[in-house]
């Protein structure tokens, strides 16, 4: 006769070696402890039901989403569309994330648009794929909320990124007068080498905005967060955000096509605002060197009609040709912000 061990939580087959004294389910991730004494499956449910409750956590409030129960912390930012949380699993061990919740259901084939282009982007095969994707908001959970105070609302739930707290806008608020030249040229090459993974694995953004560019904290990391407009070359600008029509160019209004080089010229844009300058006419304050005000006013005006079309990985070798000409070696020079 032949015995099969199976996992009591999802009954998937086992195959512990011989000697072991507990095994982890491929399947369901559940921890097996094996013993020779025969235990009921209910009870195992039992024991991972009340491990699963956050009553047996004492948390007093919760969302959950199927079997998994999420407490939330505080409201960290009220997108166009979405109301944004911290959050944690809860139970222990925990997982730290971030929650979107959809307020309007008009406005849900953006929020579904987002999650899909993420998960386009996560199964890229382009040139940088491992690095890269790890710099891209890391999908847990979408659906609809079944129980607790949003019961029903539409949520995305993301890994939430250490270290990662200041948007590029937050920069500008506290750094009205703008941060120092040889400072923006890290940060734009930054952006850059994210846009060129997006475009090679064939994906535009589309809402390159300083709120939608994330700065890690004492370092030399940016992150991009908000792809609700992404989307293939060639297809539809879905929206342009109110209140930040000077950071597309002129020639991308709703409507019109989704390029790369809508990106690269949002992308200086950005940087001309973070300057202390004007995004719409790139002018910049006389305290920017030349040469580099030069390539933003060039980036951020291209006019696809006259120019060659910009490639991102070449303007992150020109601007490191640009910093050690005009500042001279790598400097380390993270943008401090004020707890």
């Amino acid at each position: 006769m032949t015995t099969a061990v199976m996992c009591p939580q999802c009954n998937a087959p086992l195959s512990p070696h011989r000697f072991a004294r507990s095994i982890v389910c491929a399947y369901c991730g559940a921890t097996v402890q094996l013993d020779e004494a025969v235990v009921a499956a209910e009870k195992f449910h039992e024991a991972y039901r009340a491990w699963n409750s956050p009553t047996s956590y004492q948390i007093a409030s919760w969302v959950s989403l199927d079997d998994k129960h999420w407490a939330l912390e505080r409201c960290i930012a009220h997108g166009e569309r979405t109301d944004v949380y911290t959050g944690r699993r809860a139970r222990w061990p925990t997982e730290l994330v971030i929650l979107k919740l959809l307020r309007e259901s008009k406005d849900a084939e953006l929020f579904e648009n987002e999650w899909e282009s993420l998960k386009t982007l996560h199964r890229s095969q382009a040139r940088g794929a491992d690095l890269f994707g790890n710099l891209l908001p890391q999908l847990v959970l979408h659906g609809n909320l079944g129980s607790g105070q949003y019961a029903g609302m539409r949520v995305s739930i993301f890994r939430r990124a250490s270290g990662f707290r200041h948007t590029l806008e937050d920069v500008m608020k506290a750094h009205p007068q703008g941060i120092p030249p040889r400072t923006s040229i890290w940060v734009w090459r930054r952006i850059l080498e994210m846009l060129s993974f997006l475009h090679a694995s064939g994906m535009v953004h589309g809402a390159l905005l300083p709120s939608h560019l994330l700065i890690q904290d004492n370092e030399h990391g940016v992150r991009m967060i908000s792809f609700s407009c992404a989307g293939r070359p060639g297809e539809a600008l879905r929206r342009v955000s109110p209140g930040y029509e000077g950071y597309y160019p002129q020639d991308h209004q709703p409507g019109r096509k989704l390029t790369a080089q809508m990106d690269l010229s949002m992308s200086a844009r950005c940087v001309a605002a973070v300057l202390g300058g004007d995004p719409e006419t790139a002018t910049l304050p006389e305290a920017v060197p030349v040469p580099l005000a030069d390539v933003v006013r060039r980036v951020a005006l291209h006019d696809t009609r006259t120019q060659t079309i910009l490639d991102a990985w070449a303007l992150r070798e020109e601007l490191g040709v640009l910093s050690e000409r005009v500042f001279g070696p790598p400097a380390f020079n993270p943008i401090r912000m004020p707890d």
